[in-house]
């Protein structure tokens, strides 16, 4: 029978220049899962609640003083070797910043420039739960308008069936008002023209 762990991770986020980020970090090439990303984190030590083995492994593993004050996701994951049950809060900082001793890399990413860093498998519906909220809360209801001219209405968004990344569902304003989708990413990409840089859709309103 495979072992049983409990890890614990952390969720840190910040807003900067009006953008959430979250931080991820790259496991080392000593340890399973090498060079994969992953939540700062670790096993509970014996006698240690969740929340104190969290204060422990970011204080060794990023020099920050954190306080856990949400269980924010939890899932079971089957690894080859063993069985793991990981718990994610949501965490502030209380002192220091982001220091690099254990990982091999730390970045600062939004929720959807997580596809671009190979994860730890247990992480991955943890992901598309960030990048869903993260979508609902850019991505308003309402009017927009494509780099081109064109202007739709958000209906809203929606989730992949087996993928469960999150899908803008929008109707054209004008011709038939055909309904299509589109992955919110894409939604919500910068795109270039002539040297110029601009979102690929802009909001211009609540109302039709």
């Amino acid at each position: 029978m495979k072992q049983r762990i409990e890890v614990v991770a952390a969720l840190i986020q910040r807003v900067k220049n009006g953008r959430k980020e979250i931080l991820i970090a790259q496991r080392p090439k000593t340890k399973s899962n090498a060079l994969l990303w992953e939540f700062v984190g670790g096993k509970i030590e014996a006698d240690e609640t969740k929340e104190e083995a969290l204060i422990r492994e970011c204080r060794e593993e990023l020099g920050m003083s954190v306080l856990p004050y949400e269980v924010y996701y939890e899932t079971f994951h089957e690894y080859p070797d063993v069985f793991v049950h990981l718990t994610i809060f949501k965490t502030s900082v209380l002192d220091g910043i982001p220091t690099m001793i254990e990982h091999s890399d730390l970045r600062w990413v939004s929720p959807f420039e997580t596809d671009d860093f190979p994860f730890c498998p247990a992480d991955t519906e943890l992901l598309k739960k960030l990048q869903y909220e993260y979508a609902t809360e850019q991505i308003s209801i309402g009017k927009w308008r494509h780099f081109k001219g064109m202007e739709y209405e958000v209906i809203g968004i929606a989730k992949h069936s087996e993928t469960l990344e999150p899908f803008v569902v929008y109707r054209a304003l004008y011709g038939e008002g055909m309904i299509w989708t589109r992955p919110a990413r894409m939604w919500m990409e910068i795109v270039e023209r002539d040297g110029n840089r601009f979102p690929r859709f802009t909001y211009i309103g609540d109302q039709l």
